[in-house]
């Protein structure tokens, strides 16, 4: 077993995907030294191996459109700040509704994404044939469309993080499986890994889908669970009429997700199976989100599928992340629970983690996604995909 080469850090991010890489970062960024990040497996290895790399403006809470708004922002920005190119492409987010109330709140939606300096398309279903005639909208009231929204490479934005983190000084640790956090009473004294116990008064816990096993070690209920998602991919005879270039078009009713990657065309369905750790997925799940594929794109019907991504989606209750110190156990916090929106929400959630921890005030109000907001009704995210 190879030992870990630091004992002692000022702070321990627990988890080394895109999230713990961002906070990590800016952790460095603005001078905190001695920072280690530990990971049970490799870093970027969990979720953010299979996140596809989209991002947009159309949330339906304040806080999300404008964490959003900064994100790609540094997102744009990428290459400029680090050198490392995420292939950014403004391709849109097309929302559909086929009932009066989705409807009625993607208009609200827009209202929200207006008002906050978001330029937001309503359309009508006359307006969304003649722009995706490939499309059958039977059925579809309207929709919202935003050409600043679209995908980037999750993989070099998690890696430039990465890579910058360690070039101001951050160490990372990876096959380090926290088996215990330590406590002094009611304040953190470290982390205790398969590769040796850092000593630290400050730890992170930011483990995505295992972020509630985590917060166990350290006798704190943190309410996340996970979610198996998976997105299949469109290779072989695929219909002319499709343009080479469409947005993720998302139906918000029957839940089906559609769009382009380069050469290929990923769909998936965005509702639950119920909770679990195992990637598994009922028998006729394939065949049901076919079905739902084909009664829009009919045009599809001789395109093979040639592979799938599976991943595991970070849920709590209200489908929002919780961002913030546990207040039970002084030093330590919580990052994780982003239903899916962690890659477009890691540059701006990272900065504003690394202010908190640093005892610094975010330059945002992040609040409402404090951890005690589960002890009342909380309002729910309504475009979770």
């Amino acid at each position: 077993m190879a030992w870990l080469v630091r004992d002692r850090a000022t702070t321990v991010v627990i988890g080394a995907g895109i999230i713990g890489a961002s906070i990590a970062y800016n952790l460095a960024r603005r001078g905190a030294k001695n920072v280690v990040v530990v990971d049970e497996s490799r870093a970027g290895s969990g979720s953010t191996a299979a996140s596809l790399g989209g991002f947009r403006h159309q949330f339906s809470n304040e806080l999300s459109v404008k964490l959003s708004i900064e994100s790609i922002e540094v997102i744009e920005k990428f290459k400029e700040l680090t050198g490392f190119d995420p292939l950014v492409a403004h391709d849109g987010y097309l929302f559909l509704a086929t009932s009066e109330k989705s409807f009625s709140q993607l208009k609200e939606n827009r209202i929200l994404q207006e008002s906050l300096g978001v330029s937001v398309d309503l359309l009508t279903p006359q307006e969304l044939l003649e722009h995706y005639p490939f499309y059958n909208f039977n059925g579809v009231l309207g929709g919202t469309f935003c050409a600043r929204d679209g995908h980037a490479s999750t993989s070099t934005i998690h890696q430039g993080f990465i890579t910058k983190a360690k070039e101001l000084g951050v160490e990372l640790y990876e096959d380090a499986e926290v088996k215990k956090i330590e406590r002094g009473g009611s304040r953190v004294k470290g982390v205790v890994t398969t590769k040796g116990e850092i000593h630290s008064e400050k730890a992170v816990i930011a483990a995505g889908a295992f972020s509630g096993r985590i917060g166990a070690l350290a006798s704190v209920e943190i309410p996340i669970k996970p979610y198996p998602r998976k997105v299949f991919f469109l290779t072989r005879n695929l219909p002319e009429s499709i343009p080479s270039q469409i947005p993720l078009i998302v139906d918000v009713d029957s839940t089906l997700a559609l769009g382009r990657d380069g050469t290929m065309i990923l769909f998936g369905d965005n509702a639950s199976t119920g909770p679990s750790f195992e990637l598994s997925f009922p028998q006729d799940y394939e065949q049901k989100v076919i079905s739902k594929l084909l009664r829009r794109v009919p045009s599809l019907s001789r395109a093979s599928i040639s592979h799938s991504v599976s991943g595991l989606y970070e849920m709590t209750p209200d489908a929002n992340p919780i961002s913030s110190e546990i207040s039970e156990v002084e030093g330590l916090y919580c990052c994780a629970g982003f239903s899916g929106h962690g890659f477009m929400h890691s540059p701006a959630i990272g900065a504003l983690m690394a202010e908190l921890i640093l005892d610094q005030k975010p330059h945002l109000d992040i609040s409402s996604y404090h951890i005690k907001r589960f002890e009342n009704k909380t309002q729910r995210e309504q475009l979770v995909i």
